[in-house]
Formats: structure tokens, sequence, C-alpha cells
């Protein structure tokens, strides 16, 4: 009966043991929040949110029956050029990793677009020069 009892804790131990995962997730960190009209340098790029196209995210304290969507357009300049421009869509849900948008990648790092705020509220609008984008870079494996 001892024999079993031991055997059981140990059984337990190894699976309570085994169980556990070690894996070490950073949440992102957002490095710059650029407001609409202004520019980021990244690396030999300069990243300038261009402006809000649209913005139908059901607003704090309304209940809708979609969801919506909020556009933002950046360009992206080498030197004073612009060689690209990006439509960005974010949804009203909070980004997950998996919702993240590359903006661009330079060197060993990828710079992102991970958010657009103000979040609409039903108390008043949003004052288009208010917008900023919340960017955040990440290491490239």
């Amino acid at each position: 009966m001892r024999s079993l009892l031991v055997l059981f804790f140990f059984f337990g131990l190894v699976t309570w043991a085994y169980a556990q995962d070690s894996t070490k997730i950073e949440p992102p960190k957002i490095v710059a929040r650029l407001k609409v009209g202004n520019t980021v340098d990244f690396g030999s790029k300069r990243i300038k949110f261009i402006k809000v196209t649209e913005d139908s995210r059901c607003p704090k304290g309304v209940e809708c029956i979609w969801p919506g969507e909020a556009k933002a357009i950046i360009g992206i300049y080498t030197q004073d050029t612009l060689i690209e421009e990006k439509e960005f869509i974010f949804g009203a849900q909070a980004i997950n990793e998996n919702q993240i948008e590359k903006i661009i990648p330079i060197d060993k790092k990828t710079l992102y677009s991970y958010g657009l705020s103000p979040y609409p509220s039903s108390e008043k609008p949003i004052d288009p020069s208010s917008y900023y984008l919340e960017l955040i870079i990440k290491q490239n494996n």
C-alpha cells in the first residue's frame, strides 16, 4: 500500500512538472504613438501617418449589430520621396499577436502597427487631428 502511495505521488509530481509551461511571452511594447500628420524615423525610412479614411467602429456605450472598423493610411518615405502608401484596417476588438499589421522590415527589426486610438465614444465625435497609431518594433528571428 505504501509503495502504491509513493508511486501515485511520484506520478503526480512528474505530471505536474511536465504540465508547467516555461515559455516566456512578452507582451508587445508600444514604442511610439504617431499622431495623424506626424512622422517617425525607422532606420533609413520615414513613416508618416497621413489620415484616417473611415472610422465606423461601434462607439463605447452603444449596442451595434456590426462591430465596425477603422481605416488609416500611412506613407513610407526615403528621405523626402514617397515610395509607398499602405492602408491598415483596425477592428473593434482588442488587437492580439495575430492581428498586428506589418508596416516595414529594416535590418533585423520590423515595425508594426498595433492599434488606432482614440476609440469612438457615444458622447462626442473624434476630432480627426486627435487620432494616433500605436507602433511596436519586434526583433526578427
